[in-house]
């Protein structure tokens, strides 16, 4: 299958001259996270929601052009794998398409997973192989600044929304709230923009009705519903309970690809400052994975690890959550604790008592 049977064609695209202002609204308007950016008929590179919700602070008259990333790019007579695998190994959402050098489309995670039976068989996989066992979630009664802290952190556009009781009782997104803000400040002030202003708006009054599966739902249903509610994560129930969750990484995980030998690391959650973190992490991931590989003798697939920090009384507290996806393997495994090494160095540990059971069986 060819990159151009997949791909939207005549993709939205954002001057190098338009500003943060215009593109923000561009970008809510329409519901599309990651934008190409030109310089008249050239590609300058792409703009991403997520790069912009990180920034510490950015004045609406900004030009985008500062704030433009360089990707891969694709041809439209590449095999779809590439995409996947560009898109897996870089963790962007989208790639431009070109032909003969020229701009033509674009291809997204939506399009690949809006097709993935026939790229991959799903038949057999149900959504508890896959799914994050330990989901996050908001409260109704939470203010939606909660909601936007937790979505900057997980690097997601939409989280449930549950009773106190646990229970599913919306989805709310991303646009909603900063379309809330945007609209109340003239210049964002809050979270990734500035200095925090108070939102006195509970996440009950913004969240879309609830859309779930079962734990032992097949993809294709996941799939079916994530594109029919144009959804990038879907919350697994059992008895109305939030149990699980199944994101786009998920679904994208699933396709096998020819990429370079290695299992890959991805770390989300943590700041450009965190630089001692970032190696720590890296340290003991590529130990732990090397004997992975050894112990299945699986060498392709990603660790997906993502940091939660906590502060109390001057202290940080971590909460890690982590997934491996290396077909046929696909182990999910969390901790917490006050020494971010340890917890991580425990959740490998774990990681390897399992895997020794697991050879025990067979």
């Amino acid at each position: 299958m060819k990159v151009s049977e997949l791909m939207t064609t005549d993709p939205i695209t954002v001057s190098i001259d338009d500003t943060f202002s215009k593109v923000m609204s561009k970008m809510n308007e329409t519901g599309i996270h990651q934008l190409p950016v030109m310089d008249g008929d050239r590609y300058a590179g792409m703009i991403t929601y997520s790069d912009l919700l990180k920034k510490r602070s950015i004045q609406v008259k900004s030009k985008i052009s500062n704030y433009t990333i360089s990707t891969p790019t694709l041809n439209a007579d590449d095999d779809v794998l590439e995409a996947v695998r560009l898109i897996k190994d870089t963790g962007l959402s989208a790639l431009p398409v070109f032909q003969k050098g020229k701009l033509v489309g674009i291809i997204s995670r939506t399009d690949i997973i809006k097709n993935l039976p026939q790229i991959v068989d799903v038949r057999d996989v149900r959504i508890f192989q896959i799914m994050s066992s330990d989901p996050i979630y908001v409260y109704e009664d939470d203010d939606i600044e909660e909601a936007f802290d937790s979505m900057r952190m997980l690097n997601e556009v939409e989280i449930p929304v549950a009773s106190r009781d646990e229970k599913l009782s919306g989805i709310i997104r991303l646009n909603s709230i900063l379309n809330i803000l945007y609209r109340q400040k003239e210049k964002i002030k809050y979270g990734g923009y500035g200095e925090k202003e108070p939102v006195e708006i509970k996440c009950k009054s913004l969240m879309d009705p609830p859309v779930s599966v079962d734990r032992y739902a097949g993809i294709d249903e996941a799939v079916k519903l994530m594109m029919q509610y144009s959804l990038h994560i879907m919350p697994v129930t059992d008895s109305g309970k939030i149990v699980g969750i199944v994101d786009f990484s998920d679904l994208i995980n699933m396709i096998k690809t020819e990429s370079k030998e290695g299992i890959l690391i991805e770390i989300s959650g943590l700041d450009v400052y965190d630089e001692d973190l970032y190696d720590i992490a890296f340290e003991l991931s590529e130990r732990f994975l090397d004997k992975f590989s050894k112990m299945t003798d699986v060498s392709q697939g990603k660790l997906l690890i993502h940091v939660m920090k906590y502060k109390t009384q001057g202290s940080t507290k971590y909460s890690i959550r982590t997934r491996i996806s290396a077909p046929p393997l696909f182990l999910v495994q969390n901790g917490s604790g006050w020494n971010f090494a340890e917890v991580l160095g425990e959740i490998f540990d774990r990681y390897e008592e399992r895997i020794k059971k697991m050879k025990e069986k067979q």
